[in-house]
């Protein structure tokens, strides 16, 4: 997977129409983002947001109309998609355009996978299944390449024996995202790459440094495993905006639990009438002036992440990516 440039785009797809969201994809490799990220959900944090399309679908449009990399950002295996299913989806994307496409695995939060139903285990559970999930992905690309069956009779999955026909090249990087360094070591033993989310600088430097002492541990070269990062931040032409967007679009960042367990947009936004705006600081960068974010995403290159991919959460993000097109991103293309 060739990576061209170390700032992606992370597609508010909870927040835009499909079509809005392929436009905005573009939009944005044409002001110098490399590589586009979207989530997998099933519902938006807020029903005042108002959209949670099918991410593998939004893909296969948003890779028509762009050039750069592209990829889910912390698809959850559970009930509402096997691992079997996630592993050929992602190789379809992958053989529709080779090279570009990548996939990040992550343990899900209630909202998007209680849906089917199914018991919403603890969070060692999670991460367990996570697991699981990472380690037959990988084997079912690595049977399929090879014209083998592959049976899997686990905790969490069972698979018949069968086989993905279609297949690219090369199957698809698979990383896994996390906020936790146990999990991060347990990354560099098992997966591809690591995409470290919602971390502040300290803790940042953590996970990386566990990601690449579990890389060690199973006998593989972390320099040349991916490392990227998921920062939330808020921008704005004024600093009042500024603050305002984030409280109103993403109060989930002032929470000071883990909202893995929230099951409806309708309780987060009753949730979020109790935060206050001095809740937001040291939790995410907000600011209207580019140089506060240039500085925040230097950090994290500094430290040693390979990319670092942004999540505006405000409401206009055409003005966003010209901003960022023009104040922000030339700065680091050297770097």
């Amino acid at each position: 997977m060739a990576v061209q440039g170390r700032v992606g785009y992370v597609v508010p797809v909870d927040a835009v129409t499909p079509r809005e969201a392929v436009d905005l994809a573009v939009l944005a490799e044409h002001a110098g983002f490399s590589g586009t990220m979207a989530a997998d959900t099933f519902q938006p944090w807020l029903p005042s947001l108002g959209q949670a399309p099918h991410v593998w679908s939004l893909l296969g449009a948003l890779a028509e109309h762009t050039t750069g990399d592209f990829g889910v950002g912390m698809a959850a295996a559970g009930g509402r998609m096997h691992p079997a299913a996630l592993a050929q989806a992602s190789a379809t994307l992958g053989a529709l355009h080779p090279g570009r496409h990548w996939v990040s695995l992550g343990v899900g939060e209630a909202l998007h996978e209680h849906v089917t139903g199914d018991y919403w285990p603890e969070p060692p559970q999670r991460v367990a299944r996570l697991f699981e999930a990472v380690d037959l992905v990988k084997r079912l690309y690595a049977g399929s390449a090879a014209g083998r069956e592959v049976r899997h009779d686990g905790t969490h999955f069972r698979m018949e024996s069968t086989r993905l026909w279609t297949l690219p090249d090369r199957p698809p990087s698979v990383l896994v995202a996390t906020s936790g360094p146990h999990t991060a070591r347990r990354a560099g033993r098992s997966a591809d790459g690591l995409l470290a989310v919602a971390v502040r600088p300290a803790q940042a430097e953590l996970l990386l440094d566990r990601f690449r002492e579990g890389a060690r541990e199973a006998g593989k070269d972390p320099a040349r495993m991916p490392a990227w990062l998921h920062l939330n931040l808020s921008w704005a032409p004024t600093e009042e905006q500024a603050m305002r967007q984030v409280a109103e679009r993403y109060p989930m960042a002032a929470m000071r639990f883990a909202r893995g367990d929230l099951r409806s947009p309708q309780v987060v936004e009753q949730i979020a009438r109790l935060v206050r705006a001095e809740d937001f600081a040291g939790r995410l960068p907000v600011s209207a002036d580019p140089a506060v974010h240039l500085a925040e995403i230097r950090a994290y290159l500094e430290l040693g992440y390979d990319r670092v991919f942004l999540h505006a959460v405000g409401p206009d993000h055409a003005a966003f990516l010209q901003a960022f097109g023009r104040d922000v991103l030339p700065s680091l293309r050297d770097g």
